[in-house]
C-alpha cells in the first residue's frame, strides 16, 4: 500500500520529533470522479469547469498526467495529447462533501490542526505519536479510513515542521508515506528542482540563479544572512530554518480580496447575459465578506474579450474602482455598473471575474457623515441598503443561497456554479447553487 522504511531508517529520525503529519489527496477532483464511476477508472480523466475547449483542465487523473496532461492544461490542447480523454463536468458540491467526509473519518484517529485546501490537512503530533512506529501506525489508519468512505488514496508527510511534512507527502505519490527529518536533506530533494519546494514560485528562481544558487542543494548550502538578502527580508530566514526542520513563526495573514471568476459558456457570452453573471458573483462575493465581517473599499473588473472581426485576437480588459468602506449590495451594484459601462464595446465576452478589495474589518470602519443617496432620509438608506442585505443574507441562510437576489443576477442564476478557490473552500449551506 505504501512504502515501510526499515529499522536503520527509523533509527536516523529518533534523534528529532516528528511534530506534523500532513496529508495531501492524490488527484482529488478526477479520484473522486473515478471512485463514483467505474467507466472512469483506468482511463485518463479531466475535470472542466465548463464544457467548451477554451477553458482548462482544474483536475487530471494519474493515467492523464502520466500523457501530459496536467491541472492548467487547456482543454483543446488535452485531447490534442491524449485523444481518448474524458471529460467531466466539475461538481463542487460533492467534492465538498467528500472533503467533509474525510476530515471525519481522520478524526477518528488523529484530530486535523488545520485545513489547507480542499485535498491537503495538517495535523499535529504529540507525546508518543511522535515516535516513528506511532506515527506510522496512525499513517496506516488514517489511509484505511480514508478508502472506506472513498476509494480515493491520499500520501502523507510525517516530519518536525509543516513544510517539510508537505515535502514528504510529495516524494511517493501516489498512495505513499514518507518519514522525513533534517537528516535526509539535501539528498531527499536532489531529484526536485527549486520550484518544487513549497512558496518558491518563477520570480524567486530567477533571483536564486542570478545568486548563482541552480540546485536545492546549493540553496540548502547557502548562509542564513545571504538567504535573507535574497528574499529581502525575513521570509530568506524561515526558508533556512524550515529546511532544517525548524518551526519558523509565521504571523497569521488579513484576508485582503474576495471575489469569483468564471469562463462562460458559449450561449452566456452576450453583453447582458455575462453582466447578469457578473451581479450573480458580486452578490456572491458580498455575503461572503459580510459573512467574514468585513467591509470593501475597492473593486476590480476584468474580462477577457475577443474581437468579433478578428476571432483570433484575444486579450484581457480591467478596470479598479475605490470607494468609501461598504458592505452593502446595492452600493456595490452601483459600482460594478460603472465599470462595466467603461468596458470596450463590439467584443465578445469569454469570461468575467470580480474582486473586492482593501477589505477592513467592521470595527474598523467609521460611519459616513454624508451619503450618495441625495433624495432618502438617513433612515429610509439603512433601511433600504445595510439593512436589507442583512435580511437577504438571512433568509439565504435559512432557505438556501439564492432564495433571494436583486434582480440584476437573474438571467445569470443558471452560470457561474460554486467553485473552490485553492485555500477557500465554500460553504455548502451559505454558498451552494439554487435557482428558483
Amino acid at each position: 500500500m505504501f512504502n515501510e522504511l526499515t529499522i536503520s531508517d527509523l533509527m536516523i529520525v529518533m534523534s528529532l520529533p516528528l511534530r506534523v503529519l500532513f496529508i495531501d489527496f492524490d488527484a482529488w477532483f478526477a479520484g473522486i470522479e473515478q471512485a463514483l464511476d467505474p467507466a472512469l477508472r483506468g482511463h485518463p480523466v479531466a475535470v472542466v469547469p465548463v464544457m467548451t475547449d477554451r477553458t482548462c483542465c482544474i483536475a487530471t487523473s494519474y493515467e492523464a498526467k502520466h500523457m501530459g496532461v496536467k491541472t492548467g492544461t487547456s482543454v483543446w490542447e488535452a485531447r490534442r495529447i491524449c485523444p481518448d480523454i474524458r471529460l467531466v463536468l466539475s461538481d463542487t458540491s460533492r467534492y465538498v462533501h467528500y472533503h467533509q467526509q474525510m476530515i471525519k473519518a481522520i478524526e477518528q484517529h488523529i484530530p486535523v490542526s488545520k485545513v489547507v485546501s480542499i485535498d491537503e490537512m495538517v495535523c499535529s503530533l504529540t507525546g508518543t505519536q511522535q515516535q516513528p512506529e506511532a506515527a506510522l501506525d496512525i499513517a496506516r489508519r488514517v489511509k484505511l479510513a480514508v478508502s472506506e468512505v472513498l476509494a480515493v488514496t491520499c500520501s502523507i508527510g510525517i516530519a518536525p515542521n509543516r513544510f517539510l511534512a508537505k515535502m514528504a507527502s510529495k516524494l511517493d505519490k501516489p498512495d505513499g508515506v514518507r518519514i522525513l527529518v533534517p537528516a535526509d536533506l539535501p539528498h531527499a530533494f536532489e531529484h526536485l528542482e527549486l520550484n518544487d519546494l513549497t512558496g518558491i514560485g518563477g520570480s524567486m528562481v530567477r533571483r536564486l540563479r542570478a545568486e548563482g544558487i541552480d540546485s536545492i542543494r546549493q540553496l540548502y548550502a547557502t548562509r542564513r544572512d545571504t538567504l535573507r538578502g535574497i528574499w529581502g527580508g525575513i521570509e530568506g530566514e524561515r526558508v533556512y530554518a524550515e529546511l532544517r526542520g525548524r518551526s519558523a513563526f509565521r504571523p497569521p495573514t488579513q484576508r485582503r480580496t474576495v471575489g469569483h471568476s468564471h469562463v462562460l459558456s458559449p450561449d452566456m457570452r452576450r453583453p447582458d447575459k455575462a453582466l447578469a453573471i457578473l451581479h450573480k458573483m458580486l452578490q456572491k462575493a458580498a455575503f461572503r465578506m459580510r459573512e467574514m465581517g468585513y467591509h470593501t473599499g475597492g473593486m476590480s473588473l476584468n474580462l477577457r474579450l475577443v474581437d468579433t472581426a478578428q476571432p483570433r485576437q484575444r486579450k484581457g480588459w480591467g478596470e479598479y474602482g475605490r470607494f468609501a468602506p461598504v458592505n452593502d449590495t446595492r452600493d456595490l451594484n452601483y459600482v460594478l455598473r460603472a465599470l462595466w459601462n467603461r468596458r470596450p464595446k463590439g467584443k465578445k465576452i469569454l469570461a468575467v471575474g470580480v474582486q473586492l478589495h482593501d477589505l477592513i474589518p467592521d470595527a474598523e470602519v467609521s460611519g459616513q457623515l454624508f451619503t450618495n443617496r441625495a433624495n432618502n432620509s438617513q433612515s429610509d438608506i439603512d433601511m433600504a441598503t445595510g439593512n436589507l442585505s442583512m435580511v437577504a443574507d438571512d433568509i439565504n441562510k435559512r432557505f438556501g443561497a439564492q432564495s433571494v437576489f436583486f434582480g440584476g443576477a437573474k438571467e445569470g442564476l443558471a452560470g457561474a456554479p460554486m467553485r473552490i478557490a485553492f485555500t477557500q473552500i465554500p460553504n455548502l449551506e451559505l454558498e451552494s447553487d439554487r435557482v428558483r
